[in-house]
C-alpha cells in the first residue's frame, strides 16, 4: 500500500468531521486516503465490521494501528507539528491516557453536541 488509508464510521457525524477537519488543517499536512467503514472492503484490511464499529483504523504498509493509536499513526504522516504530536500519542504513559480518552468519547461519541448530532446513526 502506497499511502496510508484511514477507516473510520461514516455515519458517524463527529468522526467524520473530526477525520475532515484533521486532514483539511494545513499546518498538520496529514497524508492519505480517508475512507468511511462501510465503503471499505474490511476483510482486505483483517479487519471485521466489529472492529470498524468499535475504532477508526489507520492501515499502512502492512500494519493497523486502531482508536488513539491511529490518531498517533496518521499524524507521524504529517508535517513537522503533526509528528511531534504522532510521537508524543504514542509515548508509554501517554499512549495509555489517549486509549482511556479514545474509548469514553467513542462510546458517548453520539452524545456530542455539535452539527453533528443528528447525523450519528450509532
Amino acid at each position: 500500500m502506497s499511502e496510508p488509508l484511514l477507516v473510520f464510521d461514516g455515519a458517524c457525524g463527529f468522526c467524520r468531521a473530526t477525520v475532515t477537519r484533521l486532514a483539511c488543517t494545513p499546518r498538520l499536512r496529514l497524508t492519505g486516503r480517508l475512507l468511511p467503514y462501510q465503503a471499505v472492503d474490511l476483510a482486505l484490511y483483517g479487519l471485521t465490521e466489529q472492529d470498524a464499529r468499535e475504532r477508526m483504523w489507520l492501515v499502512y504498509d502492512g500494519r493497523r494501528h486502531g482508536g488513539a493509536q491511529a490518531f498517533a499513526a496518521w499524524f507521524a504522516t504529517g508535517g513537522p507539528p503533526a509528528r511531534l504530536i504522532g510521537r508524543t500519542l504514542a509515548l508509554p504513559g501517554v499512549r495509555h491516557a489517549a486509549d482511556a480518552i479514545y474509548r469514553l468519547v467513542a462510546r458517548n461519541r453520539h452524545r456530542i453536541p455539535g452539527p453533528w448530532e443528528h447525523t450519528c446513526a450509532i
